[in-house]
């Protein structure tokens, strides 16, 4: 291996012009002779003249400019697949109307009756009580509970509901509350008011509500008795969704957002809550929504002492509204979703879809004999025993036909959901209590039977429209054929028949609505998805053929070119297109075709600006070489990158491989660190290769140190053990994590110093922010992280419960007794870690990036005089002469180490808005990244050492076959003779020898991504809504920030991408020496140039077959909502994030100012 000795001439110092892989090793610091007139140092470098180094970011300008088209030719395709594939569900403006019930009221004159509106009001009044996440084992009493087992803090504690269960029976309904996916409250709340399913795209507005168009009953509500006879309390989603029936005079709105605040808003609701039912006189609805549980869910999970208290202040105020309510008024108290064992919601596991609903009046609600008399429980859905009792259940949609009905009012017209039978049933004659119920069911279906058809009018072709005429239309036309048939004077039992009838049209149509969901737009799909695939095969084009030519003089020129035709020619392609019958039928707008042609026409423009490249080079035989390169049998680590990617994408095709998807990315870099070792112990020089051994095993037991840190999913089942929260059951750091991020604080600085000191680089900024600004960071990270946990649980006054062992358990009890005080210190300390990552550390690095620093030192010199003077004087004689040198101290990793400290505040950044071990992850995640990049360069010059042992036994052997041979060689001719035979020899020997070795840089670009996904499974994430750590979003923040938090979501999810993604560049520049050749040029960019382009491909592949597989062959499969799309949608996100980090940070910030630098300090070109 070539040794690392000192270069002499720092401005000067050569580089072989060939590749930028052909570069020599180089020492950490380079020492020149002290040359006053001549020497570059920083001390000087602002003498450098100025335009020349505005000159030099002129590449990674160019290079921004190539990965920002690729990162805009992503939006676009993502944009037209997710239109075609999440397309939202198309809604009806129509509304219903008193006046028109859809029913021919010849057919029964006694149902014809001018004062009523569809159905007789049984309530004038109304109490809405939504509890928000109540889910259905909080409500039901549960007796059979092992003695032996610690009763959960979430069971029995309503008793409220248990003895009206127990004392009025026939006055108490409890139900199963059956949420449809996804489970998230504005989402919710769309159903539970109009009746409809929703769309899945819809989840990501559930911060950002905005009003409610479609027909709903509190429009009814307002149309029949006024918007000033209702009475809004709670949660301020009501107020967003129905901004012109609830306002200022009828509504106590309050934020929703913070989970941290349990008491806040339910507090508020329960002072106005008070007054409200003390004086009915002033509302006919009355609708409060509590948020406490839902809140103590999300930060405590349900099996914790907060629980019990807020389920039993829940309690409390039930007690009060049923003790206050009258005769006519019906009380409803339900849950808009459950939550799972560690209190979150979003996707549809049973216990996140699973509700409470109790439905409650001092008149008899139904007569449960009506239901045995006439057979009607087999048309009814129970559950399996909870607490030792079955009990109905009912789906969510159903609350709304039925309470549209009870009020008086129309059923809203885009409902799909079906009456609960047991509320039409309270007449004690039979006959009239079953002709109350089939009237309900006919004006149900006759309303969903007139959705159907306006919906049909206006998509005929749609799947729906499909069904309509093959599955379920002709349900409808059968009952009322019947009705019809046997007119009202027939018995019961023509009635019970009709009934059915009715039923089955109800359930069978929301069956085939839920399968099919949504329209799938094909021609988008395909649109979005072959501009992606067309993206891979440019970007493949560019990597390969034209890999030593870097960009094209004129690429811009014709990406802007293309795209400028795009859109001139957007809008007459679009008659072109509709003439393709598929294409008819797509709801294809104009600017979904703008986007197409603009993405399509600026390809081509790459493809012909790649040609009119390669042109030149088709002349040589070098070209012909760089063609043969895309079909030639790849070395080992390009086809084990290869196979990576491959497999990568064939995860997409099983919805098991997903689920356990974190299985395969251990393996991935389990096998890479196998093949690692392989390479590892071909490194020529011993000590470097033990090296590599131990940073590829380290490599390997960091890996399964980050597989133990995991989140499961609901589909894994007992294949999966939680590790990342304290249990289970519950979303709080274990103690454990706490004090081990504390003692990152000190042990992640003292590693990175230990990295770049093995370079000298341990100078300038790098020194003033590993060893105060970093470190700092992180330790107020963790402080902020134990303030909150702590914290928390100081808020109760209950130290003694639970805490047995606490080892925070004295700064725990000081926060209690200081009642609180600790919010306003810990929102400080973790904003000023925020400062310190975000303003001080990047405003330290832009002043002066540089890791390196001059040292003078006084070296003796002794000639051959000197030297015999010495000898007869003995040790009398003179000072002995001296030399000062200059070294510059960092100088061989002059690019990495600048680049690194860099990488550490982006670092700190994300590390802050995670998890207590989430941010350990992190920490074991960036020394796992440095063992990657010092293996590169150890692999490389592993190359370089062979390929040079190479060359060297090539010109032995041709030596000594001239030897052999003296006649033929010259052996007998002069001097000058053997020594041009010996020039002819060498330059033979070279000639013969294969082309210098260029490490594949496919490989750690592939690994480097999939570290990515190790650390987002790592960090408690999972590619379903529900493990979205929504908590991030008020770190730092006393209340909610629509902008900062959101920032702080994405960064939590996202962040191990970034990460990633920002350190791609330390592949090349890492030990990356400044030395240009004999015209003072770096080539540098043309493989990086390549290396981000592998990345945006890699991502983008993997994006094709989510796609290909997801919108193409699953799109009907039944695990397409709650497997597919979730991870299409992780891997979208993914890939736009990274790419523009790359775009953004890492070319145009950090790369930009680093060769800036470098150019000015030692008078390089950078190309």
């Amino acid at each position: 291996m070539a040794s690392r000795t000192p270069q002499q001439g720092a401005a000067s110092t050569g580089i072989n012009n060939h590749s930028l892989r052909s570069r020599p090793t180089a020492s950490s610091q380079s020492k020149v002779q002290a040359q006053p007139s001549s020497s570059r140092t920083p001390a000087t470098r602002l003498n450098a003249k100025e335009p020349a180094a505005s000159k030099e970011r002129a590449p990674s300008t160019r290079l921004a400019k190539l990965l920002l088209w690729v990162f805009l030719i992503h939006v676009g395709a993502i944009y037209l697949f997710t239109r075609g594939f999440l397309l939202s569900r198309s809604v009806l403006d129509s509304k219903s109307e008193c006046n028109n019930t859809n029913i021919n009221s010849d057919r029964d004159p006694s149902w014809a009756d001018a004062s009523e509106c569809w159905y007789p009001q049984q309530y004038k009044k109304a109490v809405v009580i939504i509890i928000d996440a109540l889910r259905f084992d909080f409500v039901v009493p549960h007796h059979d509970l092992p003695e032996d087992e610690k009763e959960p803090y979430y069971l029995n504690k309503l008793p409220v509901i248990h003895d009206l269960l127990e004392k009025q029976p026939d006055n108490t309904l409890v139900y199963q509350f059956v949420a449809d996916p996804p489970t998230t409250t504005l989402q919710r709340l769309k159903a539970l008011t109009t009746g409809t399913l929703p769309t899945f795209i819809d989840a990501g507005s559930n911060f950002a509500s905005s009003a409610l168009k479609e027909d709903n009953w509190l429009s009814q509500f307002e149309n029949s008795r006024g918007k000033d006879r209702i009475l809004f309390m709670g949660d301020d989603t009501w107020t967003g969704l129905f901004p012109s029936v609830l306002t200022a005079n009828n509504s106590h709105a309050f934020p929703s957002l913070d989970t941290h605040d349990l008491d806040t808003l339910d507090n508020g609701v329960i002072k106005a809550l008070g007054p409200a039912l003390k004086d009915p006189s002033q509302w006919d609805l009355l609708i409060a929504h509590f948020l406490g549980v839902d809140h103590c869910g999300h930060t405590f999970g349900p099996n914790d002492p907060h629980m019990a208290d807020k389920l039993e202040q829940m309690n409390d105020q039930l007690e009060q509204v049923i003790a206050s309510v009258s005769d006519d008024t019906l009380v409803v108290i339900m849950g808009d979703h459950g939550m799972n064992q560690q209190g979150d919601h979003g996707g549809d596991s049973d216990d996140e879809i699973q509700a409470g609903l109790v439905i409650y009046s001092k008149r008899k609600l139904n007569h449960a004999k009506h239901l045995r008399q006439f057979s009607l429980g087999d048309m009814l859905q129970y559950t399996k025993p909870v607490g030792g009792k079955v009990y109905r259940t009912v789906t969510q949609i159903d609350l709304v036909p039925t309470l549209s009905l009870a009020l008086g009012l129309p059923i809203p017209f885009n409902n799909l959901g079906s009456v609960i039978p047991e509320l039409f049933l309270s007449d004690p004659n039979p006959n009239h209590a079953i002709r109350n119920l089939l009237r309900a069911v006919r004006l149900n279906a006759a309303q969903v039977a007139t959705y159907f058809e306006s919906y049909m009018e206006l998509h005929p072709t749609s799947d729906i429209a499909l069904a309509i005429q093959t599955e379920f239309g002709q349900y409808f036309e059968h009952a009322d054929n019947y009705m019809r048939s046997y007119g009202h004077d027939q018995g019961t039992e023509n009635m019970v028949q009709a009934l059915r009838l009715y039923s089955d049209y109800l359930r069978t149509s929301l069956t085939s609505c839920k399968r099919i969901w949504a329209h799938f737009d094909i021609p988008l799909m395909a649109a979005g998805g072959g501009i992606l695939l067309a993206s891979c095969l440019c970007l493949l084009l560019h990597i390969t053929v034209f890999r030593s030519t870097g960009m094209p003089n004129n690429l811009e020129r014709f990406l802007a070119g293309g795209t400028l035709v795009g859109i001139a020619l957007a809008r007459h392609l679009r008659p072109l297109l509709l003439m393709i019958e598929t294409v008819q039928e797509s709801s294809l707008g104009l600017v979904d075709i703008m986007i197409f042609s603009m993405a399509t026409f600026s390809i081509l423009g790459f493809l012909i600006s790649s040609i009119l490249q390669g042109r030149l080079l088709f002349t040589k035989t070098k070209a012909w070489t760089s063609v043969k390169g895309l079909f030639r049998w790849p070395p080992l680590s390009g086809f084990l990158a290869c196979l990576f990617i491959f497999v990568n994408c064939l995860i997409f095709a099983s919805n098991s491989y997903i689920v356990h998807e974190s299985t395969f990315v251990i393996g991935f870099l389990q096998t890479f660190g196998v093949i690692g070792l392989l390479f590892s112990l071909r490194v020529p020089e011993k000590s470097q290769r033990n090296k590599a051994v131990v940073l590829t095993l380290s490599f390997m037991v960091m890996t399964r140190l980050l597989s133990l840190s995991t989140v499961c999913r609901e589909e894994q089942g007992k294949l999966c053990s939680p590790t990342f929260y304290a249990s289970a059951q519950q979303t709080v750091p274990s103690q454990w994590s706490l004090v081990t991020l504390v003692g990152s604080g000190a042990i992640t600085p003292y590693l990175i110093r230990r990295l770049l000191g093995a370079t000298k680089s341990m100078n300038g900024i790098a020194l003033i922010w590993i060893d105060y600004g970093l470190r700092a960071g992180i330790i107020l990270g963790s402080l902020y992280s134990v303030l909150d946990y702590e914290g928390s649980k100081s808020d109760r006054n209950k130290m003694t419960t639970g805490n047995t062992g606490n080892t925070f358990e004295p700064l725990a009890v000081g926060m209690a007794q200081a009642g609180g005080a600790y919010v306003g210190i810990k929102t400080f300390l973790v904003r000023f870690a925020f400062g310190l990552a975000l303003i001080v550390g990047p405003a330290a690095w832009w002043t002066n990036p540089l890791c390196m620093d001059i040292k003078s030192v006084d070296v003796p010199v002794e000639s051959a005089a000197d030297g015999l003077v010495g000898k007869k004087q003995g040790s009398g004689a003179g000072a002995p002469k001296t030399e000062r040198k200059i070294y510059i101290l960092g100088y061989a990793n002059a690019f990495g180490a600048s680049y690194f400290v860099a990488l550490t505040m982006l670092f700190l950044f994300v590390t802050l808005t995670q998890k207590p071990l989430g941010a350990i992850v992190l920490s074991v995640g960036l020394a796992q990244i440095a063992c990657l990049v010092e293996l590169v360069d150890l692999w490389r010059d592993a190359d370089v050492a062979i390929w040079q042992q190479g060359v060297v036994a090539r010109i032995q052997a041709e030596s000594a076959a001239m030897s052999e041979n003296p006649v033929e060689d010259g052996a007998n001719g002069s001097v000058e003779d053997a020594e041009a035979a010996a020039k002819a020899t060498a330059a033979k020997a070279l000639a013969k020898q294969p082309a210098h070795p260029r490490l594949n840089l496919l490989l750690p670009t592939v690994v480097l991504s999939l570290m990515g996904n190790l650390f987002f499974f790592a960090t408690g994430h999972q590619a379903t809504l529900s493990s979205i750590q929504w908590t991030s979003a008020f770190i730092g923040l006393q209340k909610t920030n629509f902008l900062f938090s959101g920032i702080l979501v994405v960064v939590n999810t996202l962040g191990p991408f970034l990460i990633c993604a920002a350190a791609l560049p330390l592949v090349v520049l890492w030990k990356l020496p400044p030395r240009g050749d004999k015209t003072g040029k770096i080539t540098l960019f043309p493989e990086l140039t390549r290396l981000c382009l592998m990345m945006m491909m890699h991502q983008s592949l993997v994006l094709v077959a989510n796609m290909f597989f997801t919108g193409g062959m699953f799109r009907r499969h039944l695990m397409v909502w709650k497997v597919f799309a979730p991870r299409f949608m992780l891997q979208a996100t993914a890939l736009l994030s990274m790419d523009l980090v790359l775009v953004a940070v890492a070319v145009l910030m950090v790369m930009a100012r680093v060769m800036r630098e470098v150019t000015k300090v030692l008078s390089v070109k950078i190309v």
